[in-house]
Protein backbone atom coordinates (compact mmCIF):
# COMPACT_ATOMS: atom_id res chain seq x y z
CA UNK A 1 0.00 0.00 0.00
CA UNK A 2 2.89 2.35 0.78
CA UNK A 3 4.46 1.79 -2.65
CA UNK A 4 1.14 2.53 -4.36
CA UNK A 5 0.82 5.89 -2.60
CA UNK A 6 4.36 6.87 -3.50
CA UNK A 7 3.73 5.91 -7.12
CA UNK A 8 0.62 8.05 -7.29
CA UNK A 9 2.47 11.04 -5.91
CA UNK A 10 5.14 10.61 -8.54
CA UNK A 11 2.53 10.37 -11.29
CA UNK A 12 0.80 13.53 -10.11
CA UNK A 13 4.05 15.47 -10.07
CA UNK A 14 5.00 14.37 -13.57
CA UNK A 15 1.75 15.66 -15.02
CA UNK A 16 0.02 12.46 -15.95
CA UNK A 17 -3.28 13.88 -14.70
CA UNK A 18 -3.13 16.63 -17.30
CA UNK A 19 -5.76 16.73 -20.01
CA UNK A 20 -3.42 15.14 -22.50
CA UNK A 21 -4.54 12.06 -24.44
CA UNK A 22 -1.18 10.29 -24.34
CA UNK A 23 -0.67 10.99 -20.63
CA UNK A 24 -4.22 9.86 -19.82
CA UNK A 25 -3.83 6.51 -21.56
CA UNK A 26 -0.44 5.97 -19.96
CA UNK A 27 -1.98 6.58 -16.55
CA UNK A 28 -4.93 4.29 -17.38
CA UNK A 29 -2.69 1.38 -18.35
CA UNK A 30 -0.58 1.78 -15.24
CA UNK A 31 -3.70 1.84 -13.07
CA UNK A 32 -5.04 -1.27 -14.80
CA UNK A 33 -1.74 -3.06 -14.23
CA UNK A 34 -1.86 -2.19 -10.53
CA UNK A 35 -5.43 -3.49 -10.20
CA UNK A 36 -4.54 -6.78 -11.91
CA UNK A 37 -1.52 -7.17 -9.65
CA UNK A 38 -3.68 -6.55 -6.57
CA UNK A 39 -6.20 -9.16 -7.73
CA UNK A 40 -3.38 -11.69 -8.20
CA UNK A 41 -1.71 -11.08 -4.83
CA UNK A 42 -4.79 -10.89 -2.58
CA UNK A 43 -5.91 -14.57 -2.91
CA UNK A 44 -2.37 -15.75 -2.18
CA UNK A 45 -2.17 -13.61 0.96
CA UNK A 46 -5.63 -14.78 2.06
CA UNK A 47 -4.62 -18.41 1.50
CA UNK A 48 -1.46 -18.02 3.58
CA UNK A 49 -3.41 -16.32 6.36
CA UNK A 50 -6.02 -19.09 6.36
CA UNK A 51 -3.34 -21.78 6.35
CA UNK A 52 -1.56 -20.15 9.30
CA UNK A 53 -4.76 -19.66 11.31
CA UNK A 54 -5.91 -23.24 10.66
CA UNK A 55 -2.53 -24.62 11.67
CA UNK A 56 -2.56 -22.59 14.88
CA UNK A 57 -6.15 -23.44 15.82
CA UNK A 58 -6.28 -27.19 15.14
CA UNK A 59 -3.17 -28.72 13.66
CA UNK A 60 -0.96 -26.89 16.14
CA UNK A 61 -2.91 -28.55 18.93
CA UNK A 62 -2.51 -31.88 17.17
CA UNK A 63 1.25 -31.45 17.59
CA UNK A 64 0.78 -30.52 21.23
CA UNK A 65 -1.24 -33.68 21.91
CA UNK A 66 1.07 -36.06 20.06
CA UNK A 67 4.54 -34.56 20.61
CA UNK A 68 4.04 -32.34 23.63
CA UNK A 69 3.72 -28.60 24.06
CA UNK A 70 7.45 -27.96 23.92
CA UNK A 71 9.38 -30.14 21.48
CA UNK A 72 12.41 -27.89 21.14
CA UNK A 73 14.98 -30.67 21.08
CA UNK A 74 12.90 -32.75 18.63
CA UNK A 75 13.29 -35.95 20.64
CA UNK A 76 9.58 -36.91 20.55
CA UNK A 77 8.08 -39.13 17.86
CA UNK A 78 4.59 -39.91 16.63
CA UNK A 79 3.17 -43.04 18.27
CA UNK A 80 0.24 -44.95 16.79
CA UNK A 81 -1.25 -48.40 16.47
CA UNK A 82 -0.90 -50.18 13.15
CA UNK A 83 -2.75 -53.35 14.20
CA UNK A 84 -6.20 -53.84 15.73
CA UNK A 85 -6.64 -53.12 19.44
CA UNK A 86 -8.02 -56.14 21.30
CA UNK A 87 -9.33 -55.07 24.70
CA UNK A 88 -9.60 -57.31 27.73
CA UNK A 89 -11.22 -56.10 30.96
CA UNK A 90 -9.69 -57.37 34.20
CA UNK A 91 -11.94 -57.04 37.20
CA UNK A 92 -15.66 -56.57 37.63
CA UNK A 93 -16.95 -53.88 35.33
CA UNK A 94 -20.34 -52.26 36.13
CA UNK A 95 -22.94 -52.66 33.41
CA UNK A 96 -23.11 -48.90 32.78
CA UNK A 97 -19.35 -48.71 32.29
CA UNK A 98 -19.34 -51.80 30.09
CA UNK A 99 -22.01 -50.24 27.88
CA UNK A 100 -19.99 -47.03 27.73
CA UNK A 101 -16.93 -49.00 26.63
CA UNK A 102 -18.97 -50.55 23.81
CA UNK A 103 -20.16 -47.08 22.78
CA UNK A 104 -16.64 -45.60 22.75
CA UNK A 105 -15.37 -48.52 20.66
CA UNK A 106 -18.11 -47.93 18.08
CA UNK A 107 -17.38 -44.20 17.97
CA UNK A 108 -13.64 -44.68 17.44
CA UNK A 109 -14.22 -47.35 14.80
CA UNK A 110 -16.45 -44.87 12.95
CA UNK A 111 -13.68 -42.25 13.00
CA UNK A 112 -10.72 -44.39 11.92
CA UNK A 113 -10.71 -47.04 9.20
CA UNK A 114 -7.23 -48.57 9.18
CA UNK A 115 -7.46 -50.20 12.62
CA UNK A 116 -10.36 -51.58 14.64
CA UNK A 117 -11.04 -51.77 18.36
CA UNK A 118 -12.88 -54.74 19.84
CA UNK A 119 -13.36 -56.49 23.16
CA UNK A 120 -12.05 -60.02 23.62
CA UNK A 121 -12.96 -62.56 26.28
CA UNK A 122 -9.68 -64.48 26.15
CA UNK A 123 -6.81 -62.66 27.86
CA UNK A 124 -4.14 -64.25 25.65
CA UNK A 125 -5.70 -62.63 22.57
CA UNK A 126 -5.56 -59.14 24.06
CA UNK A 127 -3.01 -56.39 23.50
CA UNK A 128 -4.79 -53.81 25.64
CA UNK A 129 -5.93 -54.33 29.24
CA UNK A 130 -8.37 -52.38 31.39
CA UNK A 131 -7.89 -52.79 35.14
CA UNK A 132 -10.66 -51.81 37.54
CA UNK A 133 -10.94 -51.87 41.33
CA UNK A 134 -8.03 -52.34 43.75
CA UNK A 135 -4.62 -51.11 42.68
CA UNK A 136 -2.61 -54.22 43.69
CA UNK A 137 -2.98 -56.09 40.41
CA UNK A 138 -2.06 -53.08 38.31
CA UNK A 139 0.95 -52.38 40.53
CA UNK A 140 2.13 -55.94 39.89
CA UNK A 141 2.46 -55.27 36.15
CA UNK A 142 3.36 -51.57 36.39
CA UNK A 143 5.84 -51.38 39.30
CA UNK A 144 6.89 -47.85 38.32
CA UNK A 145 3.67 -46.60 39.89
CA UNK A 146 2.97 -46.19 43.59
CA UNK A 147 -0.29 -46.73 45.41
CA UNK A 148 -0.56 -42.99 46.06
CA UNK A 149 -0.27 -42.27 42.35
CA UNK A 150 -3.03 -44.73 41.44
CA UNK A 151 -5.34 -43.55 44.20
CA UNK A 152 -5.60 -40.21 42.38
CA UNK A 153 -8.00 -41.81 39.93
CA UNK A 154 -6.57 -43.40 36.82
CA UNK A 155 -3.76 -43.68 34.31
CA UNK A 156 -2.78 -45.37 31.06
CA UNK A 157 0.39 -46.83 29.58
CA UNK A 158 1.38 -47.63 26.02
CA UNK A 159 4.33 -49.67 24.77
CA UNK A 160 5.88 -49.33 21.34
CA UNK A 161 8.55 -50.97 19.21
CA UNK A 162 11.65 -49.50 17.56
CA UNK A 163 9.46 -48.14 14.75
CA UNK A 164 7.33 -46.23 17.29
CA UNK A 165 4.34 -48.46 16.55
CA UNK A 166 2.23 -49.09 19.64
CA UNK A 167 2.07 -52.83 20.31
CA UNK A 168 0.46 -53.00 23.76
CA UNK A 169 -1.25 -50.84 26.33
CA UNK A 170 -3.21 -50.73 29.56
CA UNK A 171 -5.25 -48.44 31.76
CA UNK A 172 -6.28 -48.36 35.38
CA UNK A 173 -9.42 -46.77 36.85
CA UNK A 174 -9.85 -46.47 40.60
CA UNK A 175 -13.55 -47.30 40.80
CA UNK A 176 -13.46 -46.87 44.58
CA UNK A 177 -12.53 -43.22 44.27
CA UNK A 178 -14.80 -42.56 41.31
CA UNK A 179 -18.20 -43.85 42.34
CA UNK A 180 -20.07 -41.33 40.19
CA UNK A 181 -21.12 -42.96 36.92
CA UNK A 182 -20.49 -39.85 34.77
CA UNK A 183 -16.97 -39.39 36.12
CA UNK A 184 -16.16 -43.05 35.47
CA UNK A 185 -17.41 -42.77 31.90
CA UNK A 186 -15.40 -39.60 31.35
CA UNK A 187 -12.23 -41.21 32.67
CA UNK A 188 -12.74 -44.34 30.59
CA UNK A 189 -13.13 -42.27 27.41
CA UNK A 190 -10.16 -40.03 28.25
CA UNK A 191 -7.76 -42.88 29.00
CA UNK A 192 -8.76 -45.06 26.05
CA UNK A 193 -8.50 -42.10 23.67
CA UNK A 194 -5.10 -41.14 25.05
CA UNK A 195 -3.95 -44.72 24.50
CA UNK A 196 -4.45 -44.28 20.76
CA UNK A 197 -1.25 -42.20 20.69
CA UNK A 198 -2.02 -38.97 22.52
CA UNK A 199 0.28 -38.92 25.58
CA UNK A 200 -0.28 -35.22 26.31
CA UNK A 201 -3.17 -32.95 27.26
CA UNK A 202 -4.20 -29.65 25.72
CA UNK A 203 -3.81 -26.56 27.90
CA UNK A 204 -5.84 -24.42 25.53
CA UNK A 205 -9.17 -23.45 27.12
CA UNK A 206 -10.60 -22.81 23.66
CA UNK A 207 -11.22 -26.56 23.52
CA UNK A 208 -12.64 -27.02 27.01
CA UNK A 209 -15.30 -29.35 25.60
CA UNK A 210 -12.61 -31.68 24.25
CA UNK A 211 -11.77 -35.04 25.78
CA UNK A 212 -8.13 -33.97 25.41
CA UNK A 213 -8.57 -30.88 27.59
CA UNK A 214 -6.48 -30.70 30.72
CA UNK A 215 -8.57 -27.88 32.17
CA UNK A 216 -9.49 -28.37 35.80
CA UNK A 217 -13.02 -28.18 37.17
CA UNK A 218 -14.68 -28.84 33.84
CA UNK A 219 -17.77 -30.93 33.29
CA UNK A 220 -17.44 -34.62 32.51
CA UNK A 221 -17.01 -35.15 28.76
CA UNK A 222 -19.17 -38.02 27.52
CA UNK A 223 -19.00 -37.38 23.76
CA UNK A 224 -16.35 -36.53 21.22
CA UNK A 225 -16.42 -32.95 19.97
CA UNK A 226 -15.84 -32.17 16.30
CA UNK A 227 -12.32 -31.12 17.30
CA UNK A 228 -11.72 -34.53 18.93
CA UNK A 229 -12.89 -36.37 15.82
CA UNK A 230 -10.62 -34.23 13.62
CA UNK A 231 -7.60 -34.92 15.83
CA UNK A 232 -8.18 -38.69 16.04
CA UNK A 233 -8.82 -38.97 12.32
CA UNK A 234 -5.67 -36.97 11.56
CA UNK A 235 -3.44 -39.31 13.61
CA UNK A 236 -4.81 -42.33 11.76
CA UNK A 237 -4.65 -40.78 8.32
CA UNK A 238 -2.26 -42.30 5.78
CA UNK A 239 -0.12 -39.15 5.82
CA UNK A 240 0.84 -39.35 9.50
CA UNK A 241 3.32 -42.15 10.10
CA UNK A 242 4.58 -43.68 13.32
CA UNK A 243 8.06 -42.37 14.09
CA UNK A 244 7.64 -38.93 12.51
CA UNK A 245 9.46 -36.06 14.20
CA UNK A 246 8.09 -32.52 14.45
CA UNK A 247 9.59 -31.36 11.16
CA UNK A 248 8.21 -34.30 9.21
CA UNK A 249 4.86 -33.80 10.90
CA UNK A 250 4.79 -30.09 10.03
CA UNK A 251 5.37 -30.94 6.40
CA UNK A 252 2.48 -33.41 6.09
CA UNK A 253 0.10 -31.31 8.18
CA UNK A 254 0.61 -28.29 5.95
CA UNK A 255 1.28 -29.91 2.58
CA UNK A 256 -0.28 -33.38 2.73
CA UNK A 257 1.47 -36.53 1.55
Amino acid sequence: MKNTIMLRKKIAESGLFQRNGKSFFKFFYRLLALLLLALYITPALSSDKYQYEYFESQLGHFKELTLGRYADNNDKRILKWVNDINIFVKGDIPATLDNELDSIIVEINNIVSNIKLKKVIVEEKANYFIYLGPAEEYLSIEPSYTRDMLEKGGTFNIYYNSDNEIIEGSMYINTFRYENSKLRKNLLRKLLTGSLGFPYESRNHEYADSIFSGARFREAILNYSNFDKTIIKKLYSKCVKAGMDKFELDNVLLNGC
